[in-house]
């Protein structure tokens, strides 16, 4: 699977954009709970004051600290605070009930002593009830020493306070503070939550267009990775011999540059926007939870639960998604069977044996599919589950840990969603290491293709094609298939000089295409060598081989296009002369003329819009319409009839004789290749007998037989 991510080096720009992007939604999603956190504790709980140092502080309260604070408290007071009346400069707008007040002007230095003085104060106003307060404060001008006293028992009782506890009395003290003094108490509530609910929303908006934005370019960056790994193994397979084709079917190919490849693409837009996500979301509230230690175990002991599961689901998963595929090729195979011989499989009144054929690779298929659906639907119960009572727990040991005054409401909501952020995490990681497995399946089977390395392949250093047209020599050539343990064709020899016409006839089986096949390098000889101007085929680069030759297989061969298009398959740049003059001497011309729309008309997948003759003559007047110095019909004129025949090797004779190409005729009629310069005749892959028509006739067992069976002693002139 790593291997694939090699296709994002080209994308490495977007990847690290895609990492910020991604790194930026998760500390906006992480900042919000702790604003949450900050409006239920500030914003509600405290209505809206964060600070346990007031900000404004009326006369008889500054008085009434003044006998609780030690001679440095007094200075840092003063240096603290200043004093300012109503209708100067800095007197606050909101105080309504006062002439003098103190305000805060320096809270950088240490106010301990300060907020203890006016905690105490105050809460012996508040205690003071509907009694004279004066009385108090009287009583404490004329004896000092009950202020000491007053002191002494006010730290023992809040000595079991927790700071959280005291910091909470300490505002409701401040709030009490600005209330008497006719500030807007429910005003600075209500701004203080409007002011972080603004905050909220920007990170929130933020957060949102960093998820669409690293969305996008994951896509992006995904698909064009693997366009690259679509483009490599088709040329890849492009370059394949023969050889390696009888190693890969081709609907394991189709499949792979298909099938395998989206699952491959699905993984790398879930790696780069996903699995980039959860690790960072979930390691980074991890962190955040272990503030609070009490509520961490619950969380650490639920992250076990799910990497246990993973761990057992990833070893269940992964052998089964390997078969998976497979099975997709056999499905592909049978399917292309089935339509490519849907007439036969009519002819022979067999629907039912291969709908039964198609419903049993379909039923394996679809059986071991919903086997692995069912594993990965049963996950998504257990892990909601398992949230479910984490966050149960959690608010049940918060709601114990409030009660006793160790943490605020915010704060367990605040854990609460940290938590939820920790096990989605732990979860998306989860679902993504099971769809992991049948990803790597697929990249390897990529690769396997990707790497396969061709059996035929270009010289490292090739030399240049000899101009002009030259002999073709098959200098004792034996070859075999791979694997096999025998030859196919065994020590053939043989020239054929520019301007000749060489023809190979022989009994099914006997090696005619297979050595024809040699001279395009679409297989490698065994021994020996073909040779072209006294030169090595090998020696030469494949396309500059290629170049010279006009090919007609056995079976033609028409793409989706026009008749137009196909014709120039072989030379885009071909002239209208060059298409007109291939379409007479095919003798396709004839037909083209009659069809609505010349040849610009319309050709289906396979030809299947035109007869087999039509498709013959087509294919041959393509390879024509290239101006080549070798032209290959590998048993190409079985499908005309004699008349066509005829006229085709006459019109041809006079294009070889103007042009002095070479023209290699596979045949299976003795009346097409009669008139050939050269017959090469081939039994169980020897040469049985080479010559003229006439000398075979004489002097060749092998020959006589196949042209007595077809012919009669007159009509080849044999007495």
């Amino acid at each position: 699977m790593t291997k694939a991510f090699r296709y994002l080096k080209p994308f490495w720009l977007s990847v690290i954009a895609i990492v910020a992007l991604v790194f930026a939604q998760v500390q906006a999603d992480l900042a919000l709970p702790d604003y949450m956190s900050r409006i239920v504790t500030y914003g509600i709980q405290y209505g809206g004051i964060t600070s346990p140092l007031s900000e404004v502080l009326s006369t008889s309260t500054v008085s009434h600290m003044k006998y609780f604070m030690s001679e440095a408290d007094l200075e840092t007071f003063n240096g603290t605070y200043q004093e300012v009346s109503r209708g100067g400069a800095d007197f606050p707008e909101s105080v309504t009930s006062a002439d003098n007040v103190f305000i805060l002007k320096d809270a950088a230095q240490d106010t301990e002593g300060i907020q203890k003085a006016f905690l105490i104060a105050s809460v012996m106003n508040a205690a003071q009830g509907d009694t004279d307060p004066d009385a108090v404060w009287a009583m404490l001008e004329g004896n000092p020493a009950m202020a000491e006293q007053i002191m002494s028992q006010a730290q023992e009782q809040l000595k079991d306070y927790t700071e959280d506890n005291l910091n909470a009395l300490r505002i409701l003290m401040v709030k009490n503070e600005y209330a008497s003094l006719g500030m807007d108490t429910e005003k600075i509530q209500n701004d203080y939550i409007f002011h972080e609910g603004l905050i909220m929303l920007g990170i929130a908006l933020l957060a949102s267009l960093a998820a669409i934005a690293s969305s996008f370019l994951a896509a992006r960056t995904a698909t064009g990775a693997c366009r690259n790994m679509r483009n490599d193994i088709f040329a890849r397979v492009e370059s394949f011999s023969s050889e390696e084709f009888s190693r890969f079917s081709t609907a394991s190919l189709i499949t792979r540059t298909t099938n395998d490849v989206q699952q491959v693409q699905m993984i790398i837009t879930m790696m780069l926007r996903i699995v980039l996500f959860a690790p960072m979301m979930g390691l980074t509230s991890l962190f955040k939870v272990l503030r609070y230690r009490s509520l961490a175990a619950v969380l650490g002991w639920a992250v076990l639960l799910m990497i246990g599961l993973m761990v057992i689901t990833y070893s269940v998963t992964i052998p089964k998604f390997r078969i998976v595929q497979k099975m997709v090729d056999r499905l592909n195979l049978v399917i292309r069977e089935q339509l490519e011989g849907m007439l036969v499989i009519r002819a022979f009144n067999n629907q039912e044996t291969e709908e039964k054929r198609f419903d049993e690779a379909n039923s394996d298929l679809t059986k071991l599919n919903i086997y692995l659906n069912r594993v990965m639907a049963v996950i998504s119960p257990i892990m909601t589950f398992i949230m479910s009572t984490v966050s149960i727990l959690i608010i049940w040991i918060g709601a114990n840990q409030i009660d006793l005054g160790a943490m605020q409401i915010g704060d367990m909501m605040a854990f609460l969603q940290y938590a939820t952020h920790v096990l989605i995490s732990f979860m998306i990681v989860a679902m993504i290491f099971i769809m992991i497995p049948r990803s790597a399946v697929s990249a390897r089977r990529i690769f396997e293709v990707l790497e396969t390395e061709p059996a035929i392949h270009d010289p490292k250093k090739p030399k240049a094609v000899p101009e002009g047209s030259q002999t073709v020599t098959f200098d004792h050539v034996s070859f075999r298939y791979p694997k096999a343990e025998m030859n196919v064709l065994e020590d053939i020899s043989f020239e054929a000089k520019p301007g000749e016409t060489v023809a190979l006839i022989g009994s099914t089986g006997s090696g005619k295409s297979t050595l024809i096949n040699l001279l395009p390098r679409f297989f490698d000889v065994t021994e020996g060598a073909v040779r072209y101007g006294g030169m090595d085929i090998r020696e030469f680069n494949q396309k500059d081989l290629r170049d010279l030759i006009g090919y007609v297989p056995q079976k033609g061969v028409l793409f989706s296009g026009t008749v137009e298009s196909n014709l120039r398959y072989a030379d885009e740049n071909a002239s209208d002369e060059a298409i007109d003059n291939a379409l007479k001497v095919s003798q396709a011309e004839e037909f083209v003329s009659r069809m609505e729309h010349g040849i610009e008309e319309p050709i289906s997948q396979g030809g299947t819009n035109v007869s087999g003759g039509q498709k013959q003559r087509l294919s041959i007047a393509r390879a024509l319409t290239k101006q080549a110095k070798i032209y290959i019909f590998d048993d190409t004129f079985s499908a005309l009839d004699y008349q066509t025949d005829a006229k085709l090797r006459e019109a041809l004779n006079k294009m070889i004789e103007k042009n002095k190409a070479t023209v290699f005729i596979v045949a299976q009629r003795i009346s097409t290749i009669m008139h050939c310069d050269r017959i090469i005749v081939l039994d169980q892959g020897r040469v049985a007998g080479q010559g003229k028509h006439a000398d075979l006739m004489k002097n060749c067992q092998v020959y006589q037989e196949i042209a007595l069976s077809q012919l009669s002693r007159e009509e080849l002139g044999y007495e």
